[in-house]
């Protein structure tokens, strides 16, 4: 009769170890952490939110792929100088809808290794190093860092807006190496 409960007892258990495990979270998905792991202690909550429009406006054939000449400069011009002379270029865009009250535009890139608020320069065997190239709001003088979206401006009337910006050479701290200075930043358009 004992064997028999004894028997009934390891059967009962290991009917409990193999089954699914159901935890307090109800999700039967087990997150409890390993000593390895640390401690748990209390969470929160994450929201995401956002939405998908109809339209948003339209970047001008133009401004879809530029080309700033930022001009040739001897590398002794750096012994004195951090930066060259600052070079304007614009995005403009159209067809904005009425609901857009306001656009900014996000500059992605390669950051440079030594000042990651400047673009660096393509690398390549007859490439410049050195520096790297500043990006810079329509005032001439305050940055936008790499992968940072510049100020905002608001659509005019007719569903246009226009967007200007400066680019310079801008000492990294390395040694100065003559060589092609050119460099690649993508653009996204923020809308309000």
């Amino acid at each position: 009769m004992k064997i028999n409960n004894v028997a009934k007892a390891i059967l009962a258990a290991s009917l409990v170890f193999s089954a699914p495990m159901v935890f307090a979270d109800g999700s039967g998905v087990n997150t409890s952490l390993d000593s390895s792991e640390g401690t748990q202690g209390s969470g929160g909550v994450v929201t995401f939110q956002g939405k998908i429009t109809e339209v948003s406006c339209n970047v001008t054939t133009d401004s879809k792929s530029k080309l700033v000449d930022l001009g040739a400069w001897a590398k002794s011009y750096f012994d004195d100088h951090d930066e060259t002379t600052r070079r304007q270029f614009k995005i403009n865009v159209e067809d904005c809808p009425e609901s857009v009250t306001s656009v900014a535009v996000l500059f992605d890139g390669t950051k440079d290794a030594q000042d990651s608020t400047l673009l660096k320069v393509t690398p390549g065997a007859d490439s410049a190093s050195g520096v790297g190239v500043k990006l810079l709001e329509d005032d001439g003088s305050t940055q936008i860092k790499i992968g940072s979206v510049s100020k905002s401006v608001a659509p005019e009337a007719g569903g246009t807006a226009e967007l200007a910006f400066y680019a310079d050479y801008t000492k990294n701290g390395d040694a100065i190496k003559a060589g092609d200075a050119s460099a690649v930043s993508n653009f996204l358009m923020v809308y309000n």
